[in-house]
């Protein structure tokens, strides 16, 4: 099944989203958090929590960088915001022997950081859940996102494993059209993205052309409830 999830802290964009729209998770990493201003990160991921019911995934990034250290922030995550928390871990040099210590240990992991296909399968093979591709950033280094999803797809189901790729980092709406196309089963796109997508002036236009017509054969206001009803 595919996922899409919300990249995003703040509380209005999520109540909203959450609500309405087939969201199936948050993501968050510092720099969104920072945009939030001077908040009290745990109280603003615990009420993330909160909104995460019907058993959406929550998604946090440690900022640690020795594997000790990465491993002990993980732990802390997990114990204060739930131990269902997806812990974001980098795939570095220390970040890959944390994401296989704490996935052995029953932690969820989201190996973060990917520009290649062979972070992607040391990440599947360490067992990360999911593995989250930035998708622009590659491109921006002149790497085939594409490709590079395509041959980590192929791996995690050539393997047999169960993660899951979580294509991120998006400037605009066909880039998530083609990481899902190049098989990635999960997509985190931003909530102003989502709200372009939805509102293109071709929708618009078409719609209200469809009311125009209608209200010309049944009247001013009416809809297919009201002349049900007459």
């Amino acid at each position: 099944m595919n996922e899409l999830m919300l990249d995003t802290a703040n509380l209005e964009e999520l109540e909203y989203g959450l609500s309405m729209w087939p969201v199936s998770g948050v993501t968050s990493n510092p720099s969104i958090l920072k945009k939030e201003g001077n908040i009290d990160v745990y109280e603003r991921l615990k009420m993330i929590r909160c909104l995460c019911t019907n058993g959406r995934s929550l998604h946090i990034q440690v900022v640690s960088s020795s594997t000790e250290d990465i491993i002990k922030e993980a732990k802390t995550i997990a114990s204060i915001i739930g131990h269902d928390t997806y812990i974001k871990i980098p795939v570095s040099e220390n970040g890959l022997p944390a994401i296989k210590a704490l996935a052995k240990e029953g932690v969820n992991v989201t190996a973060t950081g990917i520009y290649t296909t062979m972070q992607g399968i040391l990440a599947v093979l360490a067992g990360a859940k999911y593995v989250a591709i930035y998708y622009n950033r590659m491109e921006d280094n002149c790497t085939d996102a594409d490709r590079v999803i395509e041959q980590i797809r192929s791996f995690i189901d050539e393997s047999g494993s169960d993660a899951r790729i979580l294509a991120a980092s998006f400037k605009n709406v066909a880039e998530i059209v083609s990481a899902f196309a190049s098989g990635a089963h999960s997509a985190t796109v931003s909530y102003a993205l989502i709200k372009k997508a939805l509102s293109l002036p071709s929708i618009d236009s078409a719609v209200d052309a469809f009311k125009e017509d209608f209200e010309a054969i049944h009247g001013e206001g009416e809809t297919m409830d009201t002349i049900a009803n007459q």
